[in-house]
């Protein structure tokens, strides 16, 4: 009990602060609403218990004994969200959008699989706070549902300020200011991933 305690400051503060899945999230909320983003919202809670069900069973200590592995997904990861950052400052207010429409739970999901700081998150979770009293199967779900549960909460702050924002930059040059500024948010996330 006390790791699964442990955890939930854990999950809290690692899912809480900027970082891609936020980043993303934030603008969506912006350019969507909250209603809206709420598939996005619970597509990065069951990514995540996902991706934590699947370091449970083994993909964490595969990453670790393939020479170069950590690093192909560091490269992969970065491009990739250097990329979003790119779509987002270009992006002009809700006439020019990043994306067309707000990511489904799937798409949300399967982004966690391509985000760095995920897996991070992820390799520490099953590392540091797997119940080792528990049979293994128990423990791996305990500590994903237990993710799950403060990455919902946490995702859904990030898309509620989003949508709060947008009441207050409904002008072009203010959506602009806020696109860059997400932008580089996101763009910093990927210096986090290197140290």
């Amino acid at each position: 009990m006390s790791k699964l305690l442990g955890l939930v400051g854990f999950a809290f503060v690692v899912s809480i602060t900027p970082g891609p899945n936020n980043a993303l999230l934030l603008a969506s909320g912006i350019r969507f609403g909250f209603s809206r983003t709420a598939r996005h919202v619970a597509g990065t809670a069951v990514g995540m218990a996902a991706l934590v069900l699947a370091m449970a069973a083994g993909i964490g200590v595969l990453l670790t004994a393939v020479p170069g592995a950590e690093l192909a997904l560091k490269v992969v990861g970065s491009a990739y969200l250097l990329y979003l950052a790119v779509r987002i400052a270009r992006s002009q207010g809700s006439n020019r959008t990043a994306v067309s429409r707000p990511l489904g739970v799937l798409h949300a999901a399967a982004f966690q699989f391509a985000n760095p700081k995920a897996w991070l998150f992820g390799l520490t979770a099953v590392g540091t706070f797997l119940p080792r009293q528990l049979a293994p199967v128990p423990a791996a779900l305990a500590v994903a549902a237990t993710s799950a549960v403060i990455i919902l909460g946490t995702a859904a702050v990030w898309a509620a300020g989003g949508a709060a924002l947008n009441r207050l930059v409904d002008d072009g040059p203010a959506q602009r200011a806020v696109s860059l500024a997400l932008a580089l948010v996101l763009a910093a996330s990927v210096a986090v991933i290197w140290v």
